[in-house]
């Protein structure tokens, strides 16, 4: 067939960007990956992950060490290219992002040795005493990881950290609003001497991500929202491969009545308010006992006031620009739709000038310039409000007051999302209590958010917020599987219930059921000398 003047039946995939929220401008460009280059870091990954794997986690924490030093060298080289990609304050890049990262890193290096120690011990149970069992575990092989842009060097490094310490090869998708995070993170573990092929970064967007995720790996790790993450789910459930899902939140702060109202108002709102609100583990629904409602609404609202907005880059920025103004748009429709609906506007931080866009912005920079909403403060919030019943992720704080604990529970729990929770109190029983009646994968007392900073603590969601843990043993168990070998300490001896069956073989095997599972003790003892006969047999009886 004649191919020349035939239409292409799809147009020509955009080019992914690395965007400066806060300009608008475009500094790099990358050629998105199709199947055909997914498929082809598949195969390398392949060939490299067993002399990988084949290396002792000693070895493989030392490489992951190297990793953690070069970042150390570069810290503030990636936290600025963090800010100049997401938008957000160089303060909030540096701890965030950076020093997370760094966290994560050591972590790992120390866990590795540990984790993958084994040793023989015995088995459980009469008929297995002359077993020993050994567990070992083996890494699973080529995982992919799709990374989301809010956090985008730290959390494509807390995915693939383990990953890649358990012996398996790492493919990376970074987010396609975020791509030169996702590559520098590559050139820090080939700065640290990692194998060839062991980590590969492919740039590109959802086509991208469903061609990984169908592209012959051994699992998907995937953060992102929840329609994304149920293609992902589906997919890897018609090829029977596992996947670890991350899918946000709409997590709620419980505020009950004895807390310290300033401390709880100023940890929700920076909880709440940094990352411009686009934070997946962020208190998104406040509910406050009723004593307690009125002052803390009041030193929330001073809190929100105070915060100061604009470009990242620039000193004393506290709330950075959306991602992109679709983003603003999504979150302007939620408000509307809570005011048109009787929710009051009882406090918003003040917006300064949008910057000034740079000659080299495309002409949709001026819209991208203005990419910034005021952190927003709600009362008068009730159900059916899209901000009590959808994820908002940007800065808008619902306050909602509550008779009492019960209530809040019952509120919290109401919600489709799991991913974490806050209770806030004075009283540290109390707040135990309200911690463990609330539906989510973590929940932190007079705190929020610096659970997913906590590189020894498992972190994930249940209900719609996602499968699976990250972090901790639990994340490093997500790496690989579990192996048992069973040695018998007696090779040449017949087992007791092999072949040779007859009265006596018959009479044996009640006899053990009388001695381990009998109803007293006398029934037991009944059944001891039958037993042990059984268990010292060498050779099958009739």
């Amino acid at each position: 067939m004649n191919t020349q003047n035939v239409t292409p039946l799809t147009p020509p995939r955009r080019a992914v960007e690395s965007r400066d929220p806060a300009t608008g401008e475009v500094w790099r460009t990358w050629d998105p990956a199709g199947a055909a280059t997914v498929a082809a870091a598949v195969a390398r990954a392949r060939h490299a992950q067993p002399a990988w794997a084949a290396r002792s986690p000693s070895e493989r924490a030392r490489i992951v060490t190297r990793f953690h030093d070069a970042l150390y060298r570069r810290r503030r080289e990636v936290a600025e290219l963090v800010t100049r990609e997401a938008g957000k304050p160089i303060v909030d890049a540096l701890s965030t992002d950076v020093t997370v990262a760094l966290d994560f890193a050591a972590w790992t290096a120390r866990a590795l040795p540990r984790f993958f120690r084994a040793s023989w011990r015995g088995a459980a149970g009469i008929t297995m005493w002359r077993k020993r069992v050994r567990f070992e575990r083996r890494p699973l092989g080529v995982i992919g990881v799709i990374a989301p842009w809010n956090y985008p060097f730290f959390l494509p490094a807390a995915c693939t950290l383990p990953v890649i310490g358990c012996g398996n090869a790492a493919i990376l998708k970074p987010s396609e609003f975020t791509p030169g995070s996702g590559a520098i993170l590559e050139e820090l573990w080939r700065e640290a001497g990692l194998p060839e092929g062991v980590l590969q970064v492919i740039q590109g967007d959802g086509v991208t991500g469903a061609a990984l995720t169908r592209g012959g790996v051994d699992k998907m790790i995937f953060t992102g929202g929840s329609a994304a993450g149920r293609a992902v789910a589906l997919a890897c459930a018609e090829q029977m491969i596992p996947c670890s899902l991350e899918l946000g939140g709409s997590d709620a702060a419980v505020v009950l009545a004895d807390a310290d109202l300033r401390h709880a108002a100023d940890g929700i709102v920076w909880t709440r308010f940094s990352n411009a609100g686009q934070t997946c583990v962020a208190p998104k629904r406040v509910f406050v006992e009723q004593p307690a409602y009125a002052a803390f609404v009041e030193a929330a609202s001073r809190a929100v006031r105070a915060l100061r907005v604009g470009p990242g880059a620039e000193p004393g920025s506290e709330v950075g620009p959306l991602i992109r103004p679709h983003a603003v748009a999504t979150i302007q429709a939620q408000l509307s739709d809570a005011t048109d609906k009787g929710a009051r506007i009882v406090a918003q931080a003040p917006l300064q000038a949008p910057p000034q866009v740079t000659p080299q912005a495309t002409p949709r920079a001026a819209q991208v310039a203005d990419g910034y909403f005021p952190p927003t403060l709600l009362t008068d919030v009730r159900d059916g409000m899209k901000v009590l019943d959808e994820e908002t992720f940007g800065p808008i704080l619902p306050v909602v007051p509550v008779r009492d604990a019960d209530e809040a529970v019952a509120r919290a729990n109401a919600s489709s999302y799991g991913l974490s929770a806050s209770v806030w109190t004075r009283d540290r029983a109390a707040g135990l209590a309200v911690a463990r009646r609330l539906e989510a994968g973590t929940v932190l007392l007079n705190d929020a958010i610096t659970v997913v900073g906590m590189p020894d603590v498992p972190y994930g969601g249940v209900k719609r917020s996602g499968l699976g843990r990250l972090h901790g043993d639990a994340g490093l168990e997500e790496c690989v599987h579990s192996m048992a070998i069973v040695d018998d300490r007696f090779a040449t001896w017949h087992q007791p219930w092999w072949f040779g069956y007859g009265p006596r073989h018959l009479a044996h095997i009640e006899a053990y059921q009388r001695l381990a599972h009998g109803g007293g003790l006398l029934e037991r003892l009944g059944g001891l000398g039958g037993t042990i006969r059984m268990l010292l047999t060498r050779k099958g009886t009739a």
